[in-house]
C-alpha cells in the first residue's frame, strides 16, 4: 500500500492509495484486501456500482422489500460496507443482509459464483455522477482535495479511487452478456427516477419476495430523495448542510456545472470510450 497524491491543472492535490496496483480511497488495506475472501451466507444480497451511482438508494429499497416492512432500525448500508467494514463486524448483522461494495468485479467475495448469489448493480449517467463525486471528494476530509470543478473533471476522466467509471461500466457490460449463470439485476438511477413503481417492482421480483402494490407505494414515497435526506441529515445530527452522502439527487444537474465546451469535450471523450458499448444512459428526464 502507498499513498498516491495526484495534482490537478490547478496543482490541488486530491490524496488516494494504491494496493496491489488500484487505486482506491485511504480506508483500511486490509479490509479492502479482505473483500475477495469474505464468507457469503446463501441469502446474502450484492450491492455493487461505482460511488455516487445510487447505491444508497437502492440500498434502502432493497432491505425494505427483504424485511418487508417500513423501519430504521436496520443496521444501514455503512454498517454493511465490505470496502470499509472488518468481517468481523459484517458477520455481527443479521440476515438477509446487503452487502455493498465499490470494487471491481474481479474483487468480489469469491463465494458471489460459487454460491451464485444475487447481485444488484446500479449505473448513472456519468455527468451528473462526476458532479456528485466531485462534491463528495471535497467533502471527505481523507481526499484533502479543495480543487474547483474545471480541473477535478479531467482527473476524473483519467480515473481516481476506484479507477475509471469508463473501465468499470465496460467490464460489467461484459460480464453482464457472458455470464448468464449469475443473477444480476442491472438497475439505472435514472429509471429509478423516473418510474420508481416500475423499478421497486422489478428489484422486488428479482429478490423473490412477494410484495403488495401498496406497500411498492410506500417503499416509494419512504425513499423519495428527500425524505432520505432529511433521515440521513437526523440520524447523523447534522445541523450545518454538511451531507456527504445526499446533495441534489436531479438527472440533469450536470447542466448547471459543465460549461458548454467542457460538454463538448466530455461528449467526444464519451463518444471514444464507450464507441464498442451497447450501454444506453439517459442524461435528462422528459419530466426536465
Amino acid at each position: 500500500m502507498s499513498v498516491v497524491n495526484i495534482p490537478d491543472a490547478a496543482g490541488k492535490i486530491l490524496t488516494v492509495q494504491e494496493i496491489d496496483g488500484r487505486l482506491y480511497p485511504r480506508f483500511d488495506p486490509y479490509v479492502l484486501r479482505n473483500v475477495p475472501s469474505l464468507k457469503l451466507r446463501d441469502d446474502d444480497v450484492i450491492l455493487c456500482g461505482f460511488p455516487k451511482s445510487g447505491t444508497h438508494w437502492l440500498f434502502e429499497i432493497g432491505r425494505l422489500l427483504l424485511h418487508g416492512k417500513l423501519h430504521t432500525d436496520v443496521k444501514p448500508k455503512e454498517s454493511l460496507f465490505a470496502d470499509m467494514v472488518p468481517e468481523s463486524e459484517l458477520n455481527e448483522v443479521d440476515s438477509p443482509r446487503i452487502i455493498n461494495t465499490h470494487v471491481r468485479f474481479d474483487r468480489l467475495p469469491s463465494d458471489v459464483k460459487t454460491k451464485n448469489l444475487k447481485i444488484l448493480y446500479v449505473r448513472r449517467n456519468p455527468k451528473d455522477l462526476v458532479v456528485s463525486y466531485y462534491n463528495h471528494t471535497r467533502k471527505l476530509e481523507n481526499y484533502h482535495y479543495d480543487g474547483e470543478f474545471k480541473d477535478y473533471l479531467p482527473l476524473f476522466s483519467k480515473g481516481l479511487a476506484y479507477g475509471s467509471w469508463f473501465d468499470y461500466v465496460l467490464e460489467w457490460e461484459k460480464i453482464i452478456a457472458n455470464n448468464q449463470e449469475l443473477s444480476i439485476l442491472d438497475v439505472t438511477y435514472e429509471d429509478l427516477k423516473e418510474d420508481p413503481i416500475k423499478e421497486i417492482r422489478r428489484v422486488s421480483d428479482f429478490l423473490g419476495v412477494q410484495r403488495s402494490e401498496d406497500f411498492i407505494e410506500e417503499i416509494k414515497d419512504f425513499c423519495n430523495f428527500s425524505t432520505m435526506k432529511d433521515r440521513f441529515k437526523d440520524k447523523m445530527g447534522i445541523t450545518d448542510g454538511h451531507n456527504i452522502f445526499y446533495r441534489a439527487g436531479e438527472v440533469g444537474d450536470w447542466k448547471n456545472w459543465f460549461t458548454v465546451a467542457q460538454n463538448e469535450w466530455f461528449d467526444q471523450l464519451y463518444r471514444q470510450k464507450m464507441a464498442n458499448s451497447k450501454l444506453k444512459f439517459k442524461f435528462t428526464l422528459n419530466e426536465d
